[in-house]
């Protein structure tokens, strides 16, 4: 039997560039909106569960507080870039070529499924705004 486990609801706040994207390359933000879902084989005989959904939502708001507030660079990039000031400055280095919401939920998706011990395959739908996604599944 295969069961689909799913929450939705979770969004963080991060800055990139993307030099890929004429016109587009200059720092800019936004308000990322996740979903995920995890599959399973089996349900567990002693507590009804593939996963608590307790345990499940505690994993993703660890992995996403380690992306929110922060400016997501590729690491090729990551001793070019210097900015200062009278704030805070923190970096979400990413080992991909282009800090890209296709980039962003995979690495999402893949924290997450190590965060499970690798026994369930995950799927993340990581919203840039309001009507642009990316559906990331991971392995």
């Amino acid at each position: 039997m295969k069961v689909v486990i799913g929450v939705e609801g979770f969004s963080f706040d991060s800055a990139h560039y993307t030099l890929s994207s004429k016109g587009n390359d200059q720092i800019h933000g936004h308000t990322y909106k996740l979903s995920v879902e995890i599959e399973g084989q089996d349900v567990d005989k002693n507590s009804g569960f593939v996963i608590d959904f307790m345990i499940l939502t505690k994993i993703i708001h660890e992995v996403i507080r380690e992306w929110d507030h922060k400016l997501i660079i590729p690491s090729r990039d990551a001793r070019k870039i210097e900015l200062k000031g009278p704030f805070k400055v923190e970096y979400k280095i990413i080992e991909e070529d282009f800090p890209t919401v296709e980039y962003i939920g995979s690495e999402i998706a893949k924290d997450i499924y190590e965060k499970l011990e690798k026994k369930f395959k995950v799927r993340v739908k990581i919203y840039e705004g309001e009507n642009s996604y990316a559906l990331i599944e991971y392995p």
